[in-house]
């Protein structure tokens, strides 16, 4: 033994590897070698290789998902944009650079129709309704911004014809407000690109509040368009910039007013303020209807448009009455008191303001010399002429109380 372990030492003062000599004083000594017991280390490599199998398997699933969730052009509508156009050609296609415009629906039609686009010198009013039309889009082969819109995508007009879902609005307005809905509008053939025939496309509808003042209403902000309010908030942001007139009208009627004939047609008036007391006549279809006598010394301008229009909702209250009316839609008030002239066939008429709850009297008494009723104010309203005198308990009556026995309150029963 003693002579095994020397031969070992010599071996290993010969320069043999340190391995070497553990291997060897471990057969000395009668023990086997651990380094022939290497199934630990064989396993190892053997996870070693799974692991490696496992990343690489994971790898090319990674890699054949990837392909298989690429995007194609599958003439399928991915989304919905506002303020892009398709370019001239019909159908799916790709988009013109230049984008879309506003397009102001023709207010004198039942339904939604567009003529033509805005343009530098269109002219808007209180009342107006314009139209934004949408595109829809379909992802493009690349894969490129899988579920959002980019330059790549094909695109279409989003007519009545594509079956798709209703759009959402993001709607920012930086100065003023007005409301945006999703309808169907019919566009004449040529207004949009590769339409040359009629066509009804969705939009959205920007409907411009009613001005009853004597200025400019500036409106500007911006409209987003998508599938649901998340996907508008990454649309195509489409700036709106304008500025609408009072009540149906976008100048003044005059400036230097001193007195004469206003017709249905005139809106804004700027008075001559030298001019002292003047009469004011009110020209309709049916001739004049009404005067007003005022001192416009200093007055500055004023909202004049008026209409004779029937109103519906206070006929259906009085049904059982003749009535016609006078409406000045901006309810202009002058700096002083004036005599205003409502002109009807004879003195067995009424005359009432005209209220949202109903018929309210006026202080008016019949001038024969006029045939008129007459009566003084300086803010110009809403009038009715009655052929019979109306009831004027107003809608909005309180009726709610369960008095029944002379005003005395019925006891609480306890129900």
């Amino acid at each position: 033994m003693t002579d095994k372990l020397s031969g070992v030492l010599g071996a290993a003062s010969a320069g043999q590897r340190p391995e070497k000599e553990i291997v060897l004083l471990e057969k000395a000594a009668g023990k086997p070698s651990r380094f022939f017991q290497n199934k630990p280390i064989i396993r190892r490599k053997t996870k070693m290789k799974k692991i490696f199998a496992l990343a690489l398997a994971a790898i090319m699933t990674a890699s054949m998902a990837t392909v298989a969730f690429a995007a194609t052009f599958d003439k399928d509508p991915d989304g919905i944009q506002g303020g892009i156009q398709p370019d001239n050609n019909p159908g799916w296609t790709t988009a013109d650079t230049t984008g879309t415009s506003l397009y102001k629906l023709d207010s004198s039609r039942a339904e939604n129709v567009v003529d033509g686009k805005v343009t530098s010198g269109t002219k808007f009013e209180g009342g107006n309704r314009l139209a934004i039309p949408l595109i829809v889009w379909d992802d493009d082969t690349d894969g490129s911004k899988v579920g959002e819109y980019d330059s790549g995508d094909k695109v279409q007009w989003y007519t009545k014809d594509v079956d798709y879902k209703k759009a959402s609005f993001k709607v920012d307005w930086k100065v003023g407000d007005a409301e945006v809905d999703f309808e169907l509008v019919k566009f004449a053939g040529n207004v949009l690109n590769g339409l040359s025939n009629d066509e009804y496309v969705y939009c959205a509808v920007i409907t411009l509040p009613e001005n009853n003042g004597n200025k400019a209403v500036d409106l500007a902000g911006t409209i987003q368009d998508g599938t649901s309010s998340t996907t508008a908030k990454k649309g195509n942001s489409m700036k709106v910039e304008l500025s609408y007139m009072p009540n149906s009208d976008d100048s003044y009627t005059s400036t230097n007013f001193s007195g004469g004939t206003l017709d249905t047609n005139d809106g804004i008036v700027s008075f001559d303020k030298s001019a002292g007391e003047i009469d004011i006549d009110f020209d309709a279809a049916v001739g004049t209807v009404a005067t007003f006598t005022v001192d416009v010394s200093s007055q500055g301008k004023l909202n004049m448009a008026f209409n004779t229009d029937f109103d519906k909702d206070f006929g259906a209250m009085y049904n059982y009455a003749n009535l016609s009316f006078l409406e000045f839609e901006g309810t202009p008030s002058f700096n002083k008191n004036g005599t205003m002239y409502i002109y009807a066939e004879d003195k067995d008429t009424f005359v009432y303001e005209v209220t949202e709850d109903g018929a309210k009297a006026i202080d008016a008494t019949w001038n024969e010399d006029y045939e008129a009723w007459e009566f003084k104010t300086r803010k110009l309203t809403k009038y009715v002429i009655s052929d019979v005198e109306l009831d004027e308990k107003t809608v909005t009556e309180d009726t709610s109380s369960s008095t029944t026995d002379g005003g005395k309150d019925n006891p609480d029963t306890g129900r």
